[in-house]
């Protein structure tokens, strides 16, 4: 048209046909998750930290738990702190099951666990040793789930990746458990690796099934074997269900199941290889073909007449619901209503799961894809709560999933009252712009926080007191002795006096900047006694080596462990790391029946462990007498208050709340080192 005008070319005015602009979904705004907020301004994806940013915030609780933290179960102690202990110092108790005869533990799992204390045989005490493995353990496991939050976070929801993150942090349950030196643990870790990779979209792909599988084979062949179990939801899912992005063209239907399933058998064969050094390093401990996982399993499950785990105590089928709400407090609760609530959620509010018009014929809802990603919870709880015996460790593996359940369940009910807000006032725009539903998620965590504090506080100072017992027989008792005993040996201490109270005793020594070493004292031959307080004991490792630990008899008349026999390694048995691994010790029995050589005469101890509750009117028992009020014959060296769970009220005693009042219906015995008047 401007060339019919005689308008020079360069001056012409030309209307291009450009491409045609289409409208785009910012990026932040794009739906890439299992569920998906419709309202705008809950879309932005908010306050996710990195994986770093995750890591450094669980951490700071995990080492507190590692340096501060009670052990709760025996089986740590005997089953894998003593053994780790004699592999490192040829020095420990031996359980029934490290015998050859039942070889139902892993030294694998132990070796593990050992560089923290291979590094500490450099360091003069070997408390070292204890705290780094501790604080080891809880470094691995703040890596782990922070990487379950940002797996959530990428693949559900930014705000349950937040709900589940703070759970995390505060957790009581989690406090108790990821410093913890057990194989339930350890398959924890397992299983959050292995379900952080199975939020992932299902797909034709390979690498989400491997990574998941070898999550959870880490879980089942190093950990604990039955926590294969979790990790059956996956497995069908890959074989049976598709993808919430995948598309089967019509007619490869065949193909399509052929290469899932020829994908998880590459991940059950990668899984599978972890065998190979298992069975090695327990082989080469006991000196024979032992395959662990399998010793586990028949013990468990086709015990031999007469034994089986039941042999140690049954529980009634709410022992988990009961132990659950401890350390979970009103997140278990939650976790149990999150398929309820995703069910309720696909019928008030469907649009949270995306639109249905972008999914073609085949294609899998995100409901299901969510709810085989929340079922193992569930089906773990049913299994195990089936099983007589219980314990809390029992539960370890699936504590990753009770905390995604119960975030999930926390978000659907911020969506209902979203809804029921909106169709309250009719107004989109007030719905975006209101905090009430921010604040309500807040005010959840809030209180559940709180409650978790009190778990915590209560586990502290009404159950530490045999962690601050050892210390102090270490650090005051056997120093004192020894300056008292060979004063000669210790010129720059001679002026301290050994009657001083603890507290002073410590401010003498460091003055003199002197460390006073304990080896003088292997010419008293010491012996320390644990009579009904066996199962507190935190290991030889919080014990000096120029001390030995034996036991008394007490009215427990099942089977104690006994010290490490350290037969002719040249000629019996090389076992592992030159120690007896692969004799066969005398006196073991898998029926829970007592051994009588465990016990020396009590008229022997240097010291005894004891714990005395004075306001319980019963007499005590022939052979658990009152020791630590004898003063005739033994000394208090130092007590520590311990909660007497029989006269205090069971909401007290079960968390410590910051109430002027609260402390009134608690009642303490005093837990105590007591020392041999005649003896010393």
């Amino acid at each position: 048209m401007a060339g019919r005008m005689n308008v020079p070319e360069a001056q012409q005015m030309r209307f291009a046909k450009g491409p045609v602009m289409k409208k785009t979904v910012p990026k932040a705004l794009q739906p890439t998750t299992l569920l998906v907020d419709h309202n705008l301004r809950l879309a932005l994806p908010g306050w996710a930290p990195s994986l770093l940013v995750a890591f450094r915030l669980i951490i700071l609780v995990r080492f507190f738990a590692g340096m501060y933290g009670t052990i709760s179960d025996c089986d740590e102690v005997f089953n894998y702190w003593e053994p780790l202990h004699y592999v490192w110092r040829g020095k420990g108790f031996q359980t029934w099951e490290y015998s050859p005869d039942y070889a139902i533990r892993s030294y694998f799992y132990l070796l593990v666990n050992s560089f923290p204390g291979f590094v500490a045989q450099y360091f003069p005490n070997k408390r070292v040793a204890f705290f780094a493995l501790r604080l080891t353990l809880g470094t691995i496991s703040s890596y782990v789930e922070a990487v379950l939050y940002r797996a959530a976070a990428t693949h559900i929801s930014p705000h349950i990746g937040r709900y589940l993150l703070w759970s995390f942090v505060f957790s009581a349950a989690f406090y108790g458990a990821a410093s913890s030196f057990l194989p339930s643990t350890f398959a924890m870790y397992g299983v959050m690796l292995g379900s952080a990779a199975s939020l992932a979209p299902v797909d034709g792909g390979m690498r989400r099934i491997v990574l998941s599988g070898l999550g959870f084979a880490m879980a089942a062949v190093v950990g604990w074997p039955f926590a294969a179990l979790l990790a059956v939801p996956t497995v069908l899912e890959q074989l049976f269900v598709r993808g919430t992005k995948e598309k089967v063209p019509k007619g490869q239907q065949a193909g399509w199941a052929a290469n899932r399933a020829g994908n998880l058998a590459i991940a059950l064969a990668v899984g599978a290889s972890l065998l190979i050094p298992v069975i090695y390093v327990d082989s080469k401990a006991y000196q024979k073909l032992a395959i662990v996982p399998l010793n586990i399993i028949k013990y468990n499950i086709f015990p031999q007449p007469g034994g089986g785990p039941t042999l140690y105590g049954t529980e009634s089928p709410t022992f988990y619901l009961r132990n659950g709400l401890l350390g979970f407090n009103i997140l278990l609760p939650l976790a149990f209503l999150s398929l309820p609530a995703l069910f309720i959620t696909t019928i008030v509010d469907p649009k949270r799961f995306g639109d249905q018009r972008d999914r073609v014929p085949g294609q899998t809802s995100p409901a299901l894809s969510l709810a085989i990603r929340l079922v193992p919870m569930h089906l773990w709880f049913a299994v195990l709560s089936a099983q007589p015996h219980k314990e809390e460790r029992f539960l370890y593996p699936a504590y990753g999933y009770i905390l995604l359940n119960a975030a999930t369940t926390l978000y659907f009910t911020r969506c209902w009252l979203e809804q029921a807000y909106l169709k309250a006032t009719k107004s989109p725009y007030k719905t975006t712009q209101t905090s009430l539903f921010s604040n309500y998620t807040r005010a959840i965590m809030v209180i559940t926080c709180l409650i978790s504090f009190g778990r915590i506080s209560a586990l502290y100072n009404y159950y530490h007191a045999p962690m601050a017992i050892y210390a102090r027989f270490q650090s005051y008792e056997l120093p004192r002795l020894a300056l008292k005993t060979f004063p000669a040996l210790y010129p720059t201490a001679s002026n301290i006096d050994v009657s001083l109270p603890f507290a002073n005793f410590s401010v003498a020594l460091d003055e003199t900047q002197h460390l006073v070493e304990l080896d003088p004292l292997d010419a008293l031959d010491l012996r320390l006694c644990l009579g009904k307080e066996w199962h507190r004991f935190p290991s030889h490792y919080l014990v000096p080596d120029q001390v030995e630990v034996r036991f008394i008899k007490s009215e427990f008349d099942g089977i104690l462990p006994k010290l490490w026999e350290d037969g002719d390694v040249a000629q019996q048995s090389k076992g592992l790391m030159g120690r007896s691994t692969g004799v066969v010790p005398s006196g073991m029995n898998s029926l829970n029946k007592e051994e009588i050589d465990r016990y020396v005469d009590v008229s022997t101890c240097h010291y005894l462990v004891d714990l005395d509750f004075p306001l319980r009117t019963t007499p005590p028992p022939a052979l658990e007498p009152r020791y630590a009020v004898d003063s005739e014959r033994w000394d208090r060296v130092f007590c520590e208050p311990f909660l007497d769970n029989e006269n205090s009220a069971p909401l007290t005693r079960a968390f410590n709340l910051p109430i002027p009042t609260w402390q009134n219906y608690n009642q303490f015995g005093d837990y105590c080192l007591l020392r041999n008047k005649e003896l010393l």
